[in-house]
């Protein structure tokens, strides 16, 4: 997004996401990306600060009504909210995605984060769909748009992603993360063509709008 706005806030409750952003925005002189370490529902931002906010793969886990009423707010009229999704690559039907699954599995139950995803964590979702959830809040549906890409992981890029998780992030794998990268290099190795891995990602984003003013 840094070709397309003057001003990007990039958003996140975990330190070590937002340092991983300001590494990549220092790289490229990106000086107007700014990252912030806060949970969402807790930024300081004020109203009509926004002309996008986009959400990845997280409505779910945030107070939903209260992100909702809070993007109105912070979103100029006229702005859109994107609630971004996209597939995971443990969730796949080819042989190292199932290797990749098994050992996440393995993983999850040594450090004891198997509970990290409670069972029936999307049942309030089911209840009271997203769609509702901004419609309360006074956004407009703008459509939903799907894509697909062929993406090309390193065990290394893998093991980053897993860390970017709820289930399994840094102080989950502690003193084990060692152990976790060997065991994971050791299992994916074997399916590795060129060293990559490769995977048919698919994307979805839901686009409401904030009504423009009369």
């Amino acid at each position: 997004m840094r070709g397309r706005f003057a001003d990007v806030w990039c958003v996140d409750a975990e330190p070590d996401m937002t340092e991983a952003v300001r590494a990549k925005a220092s790289a490229v002189a990106a000086a107007h990306i700014h990252t912030i370490t806060v949970r969402a529902e807790d930024l300081p931002a004020e109203p009509d600060s926004f002309e996008l906010i986009v959400i990845g793969n997280a409505f779910h886990r945030l107070h939903r009504a209260l992100i909702a009423e809070r993007a109105y707010s912070w979103l100029k009229p006229g702005g859109c909210l994107a609630l971004c999704w996209s597939t995971s690559p443990w969730a796949g039907p080819q042989d190292w995605q199932r290797a990749l699954d098994s050992t996440l599995r393995t993983w999850r139950n040594v450090l004891g984060a198997a509970g990290r995803v409670p069972p029936g964590w999307d049942q309030s979702r089911q209840r009271d769909p997203d769609r509702d959830v901004l419609s309360r809040a006074g956004f407009e549906s703008a459509g939903r748009h799907e894509f697909s890409v062929e993406h090309h992981w390193t065990i290394r890029e893998l093991a980053g992603h897993i860390r970017s998780t709820s289930f399994l992030p840094p102080q989950v794998l502690a003193d084990r993360t060692d152990a976790f990268d060997a065991d994971l290099t050791a299992e994916l190795s074997r399916h590795t063509a060129k060293d990559r891995l490769t995977e048919t990602v698919s994307f979805a984003y839901e686009l409401v709008r904030k009504p423009a003013l009369a």
